[in-house]
């Protein structure tokens, strides 16, 4: 268990770890869905993926806690997933693999801190509330993944480029890889494109409720139940997030023999 928390896997060690983390994580999300009350009429559509962990009246207030057990839990059994991709990747890129693995943990420990303080209107000290700790935890979550994520892609893309300095090594079958880099970015572009279209879409029909005088709601809730709904895509990106989390580990186990022998023969004539 020691090894396995520093990252240490055997393929057959690493799939039976991921399994694991699955059921358990989903299980207690699960629980949540089903505990949730039915008259809150939890959606996708319209509640964002930590209401599920909001005390609120209006949201989970009996069974919150198991989403804060499940987030905490997602946190910290990522870390050994994250030191196992950076013992993977640090043979290529000794250095520039840091900052990757720096910002998958900050992802980390942002989840860890997304649990702690639910998104829920209760005090945490003074006038601060535990949503306004949670916004700012959330934030960086998103950004420890989504700027972690492409930076390990980069270090791949760099692999495959013999020219450029530190370049070139291949040292896996990163074809393998490009599905979960492809799946990311595929989502994430797709998220990104309809909120960026949302704030034209909404401000024309501001303009047009005060030309003739109707009513609008809030550029929140107006987005609601449309595939311009920001919880629709808050909840999409997390269950990405979750999926490349998972699946990138899987494609960096088979090394590559070709270019590891290469590797080991300069270093070899370098020694000599």
């Amino acid at each position: 268990m020691k090894a396995r928390l520093k990252g240490h896997f055997t393929p057959e060690q690493l799939r039976r770890y991921l399994v694991s983390e699955a059921l358990i994580f989903w299980g207690l999300i699960l629980l949540c869905r089903l505990l949730y009350p039915a008259e809150n009429r939890f959606s996708i559509m319209t509640h964002t993926f930590s209401f599920l962990g909001s005390f609120d009246a209006k949201h989970n207030p009996r069974f919150w806690f198991l989403f804060t057990i499940a987030l905490v839990f997602w946190g910290l059994f990522t870390v050994p997933l994250v030191l196992f991709l950076h013992r993977r990747l640090r043979g290529s890129s000794p250095w520039a693999v840091w900052p990757g693995t720096l910002l998958l943990l900050e992802g980390c420990l942002g989840m860890v801190l997304v649990g702690i303080f639910p998104d829920a209107h209760g005090k945490v000290v003074g006038d601060l509330m535990h949503t306004h700790v949670h916004q700012d935890v959330a934030l960086m979550a998103f950004a420890g993944y989504g700027l972690g994520i492409p930076w390990m892609g980069a270090l791949l893309l760099k692999d495959q480029i013999r020219w450029i300095p530190w370049g070139g090594r291949r040292l896996f079958q990163w074809r393998k890889s490009i599905f979960p880099f492809a799946f990311y970015i595929v989502i994430f572009s797709i998220a990104l494109y309809f909120q960026l279209k949302w704030e034209v879409v909404y401000s024309e029909m501001k303009a047009n409720a005060q030309a003739t005088g109707a009513k609008i709601g809030s550029h929140w809730s107006e987005a609601l139940n449309t595939v311009y709904s920001f919880p629709l895509w808050e909840n999409v990106l997390i269950y990405t997030m979750y999926t490349f989390m998972a699946w990138f580990p899987l494609t960096l186990l088979e090394e590559n023999r070709e270019a590891l022998s290469q590797d080991q023969i300069e270093k070899e004539s370098t020694s000599l």
